[in-house]
């Protein structure tokens, strides 16, 4: 592989960790807000879904976590 395909592979896979990052700091985020008794349905309209698809997807721990 290029130097170039090298770099890019690199770019890869940092935006891959920072995706990985982003996701677990966002569910962090919307367990402490559920906990603080924010309801489903504002969660879902900061995030740009429904509240059942917010009840959805973070009512699991984020992929990879096993909390």
């Amino acid at each position: 592989m290029s130097e170039h395909g090298v770099a890019l592979m690199d770019a890869v896979a940092t935006a891959s960790r920072d995706k990985q990052r982003a996701e677990a700091a966002l569910h962090d985020a919307v367990r402490e807000a559920r906990e603080a008794g924010i309801p489903w349905a504002v969660i879902g309209s900061a995030v740009g879904v429904s509240r059942q698809a917010a009840q959805e997807r973070f009512s699991h721990p984020a992929p990879g976590r096993l909390v």
